[in-house]
């Protein structure tokens, strides 16, 4: 059974109900580009099919076998795609798009029939079940080799599928032939243990899944074709109503984050799914994917913003601000889930136009404005973009500094310091124009008498003066400052 062999058994009439389903689509679910990923035990291909519908296709993998394969994990972040080979009792690898295909380096763990991949991503290793020697293997994603699980304590009889559960820092798996569900500690201390699974059936379990929400493991129990669940503390156990969808001879599920339970149907060639929540339930759309035997399902999904991005920086023309990325969903390794973002792209607005060009993490805020900026994730199954959600105020100011007089030309420099580049102006009753000055940091205007003031100043000796002086900031509005200077000029005797 653990090779496939006993489920063939199983095919008497399968394609006859097959061909009388209806393939429901599961939109509203997942996006397009979201994907069911599985195995073809006989087939000996990797498939998916899109969850909102429209069919699917095989992957074309190249540079590695895939002979009877039973187990397969999807690490979106690093864009891979692992599969356990029963022909030859190895693992091999390829890229999501079917490229650079090898041999997955498994030296130091038991040699023997591989089953029901998982990848832990945080501990960098992935890990299967070595059945036909009752071993719990693993090795790094480095290509450095591994070993097999300390698992004193635990049945292990024909395991035949695995899940980690990150927040517990425990591996599940079924046992075919033992039927229990048991566990161990994923650092190899303690041991493990079996699972009080009161309340559900476990008869020939081929597979598990984790669904964090509920804190709930489910399994699929093959003999009976039935999927049943357990509380994670044990206890709790029963059997899930699957509405309309079939459950022939199943191997293996997932669960996505909407909480749809996906499984693969071995004995009649489908993946069923079912709603936690009890609606929908159907078969997925496989047309266009080799569908034969299939087995251990896993998803792909575009990542999902957890948290939006947010700009900082200095609130002046010229400072250089930062767009964060945010926070985006983690896979859920636990659920077969696999979202995580492999790449982060960004996109600077200011005022609510793309700036051209701007798409680094950070840009330098040469006017003024309202900026923002869009954090974009993506994976191999799509992207998602997510706006910072607080326009970040860019603004110019003007302030005056030091005046100095030349009392010999009765005139005055007034210093004035700006944030930015911009233009400056001077009017006022009495004052000389001066127009378009360009200025960066610290200007120098030089405030000078005009009509009936310049003749004042040359008869009394001295005017007042009220000076306006006007800043425009490259995109921004005009700020207006007024001034009052008593100019001083040396008379002739």
């Amino acid at each position: 059974m653990p090779e496939g062999m006993a489920r063939l058994a199983r095919r008497t009439g399968a394609a006859l109900l097959a061909t009388a389903l209806v393939s429901l689509s599961i939109a509203g679910t997942a996006g397009a580009a979201d994907s069911v990923y599985w195995v073809n035990s006989t087939g000996s291909t990797i498939s998916h099919a899109n969850l909102g519908g429209g069919g699917g296709a095989d992957v074309p993998i190249v540079g590695a076998p895939v002979a009877r394969p039973n187990g397969l994990a999807v690490d979106a972040a690093a864009d891979k795609i692992y599969w356990g080979n029963i022909e030859d009792n190895t693992i091999r690898y390829a890229n999501l798009d079917g490229s650079d295909g090898a041999l997955f380096n498994t030296a130091g763990a038991t040699e023997g029939s591989v089953t029901g991949l998982a990848i832990d991503p945080l501990g960098g290793r992935l890990y299967w079940v070595t059945t036909s020697a009752n071993k719990i293997s693993f090795a790094n994603l480095d290509g450095s080799g591994g070993g097999d699980l300390a698992t004193t304590g635990a049945t292990v009889n024909q395991p035949a599928g695995l899940a980690i559960d990150p927040a517990t820092g425990r591996i599940y798996w079924s046992n075919y032939s033992g039927n229990k569900i048991s566990y161990a500690n994923l650092d190899g201390s303690g041991g493990g243990g079996d699972l009080d699974t009161t309340g559900a059936t476990v008869n020939g379990p081929e597979g598990v899944a984790i669904d964090p929400k509920t804190s709930r493991i489910y399994w699929t129990n093959y003999a009976n074709d039935t999927i049943a669940y357990a509380s994670l503390g044990g206890g709790g156990g029963g059997q899930l109503n699957t509405g309309a969808a079939p459950v022939e001879g199943p191997v293996g599920l997932a669960v996505d984050l909407a909480g749809t339970v996906f499984w693969a149907n071995y004995s009649l060639d489908s993946i069923g799914y079912v709603s936690l929540n009890g609606s929908p339930s159907g078969v997925a759309d496989t047309n266009g994917a080799t569908i034969e035997d299939p087995a251990f399902p896993v998803l792909l999904e575009r990542p999902h913003n957890a948290e939006l991005p947010g700009v900082t920086g200095a609130h002046k023309p010229g400072s250089t601000i930062a767009c964060s990325q945010g926070k985006w969903a983690a896979d859920r390794v636990e659920s077969f889930l696999s979202l995580a973002p492999r790449t982060i792209s960004y996109q600077w607005f200011r005022n609510g136009q793309a700036i051209a060009g701007a798409t680094g993490a950070s840009t330098v805020a040469s006017k003024v404005g309202a900026y923002s900026c869009t954090a974009t994730a993506a994976n191999f199954a799509g992207s998602e973009s997510a706006l910072s959600p607080i326009d970040f105020s860019v603004n110019a100011t003007l302030r005056f500094k030091k005046v100095t007089f030349n009392r010999k030309k009765g005139t005055a420099v007034l210093r004035v310091a700006v944030t930015g580049a911009g233009r400056l102006d001077l009017f006022g009753k009495g004052v000389a124009k001066v127009r378009r000055k360009h200025a960066t940091a610290t200007a120098k205007l030089v405030v000078k008498t005009s009509g009936k003031a310049r003749t004042k100043l040359r008869k009394a000796g001295k005017v007042r003066v009220k000076a306006r002086i006007s800043y425009t900031p490259e995109g921004g509005k005009a700020i207006k400052r007024f001034k009052t200077i008593m100019l001083k000029k040396k008379l002739r005797r």
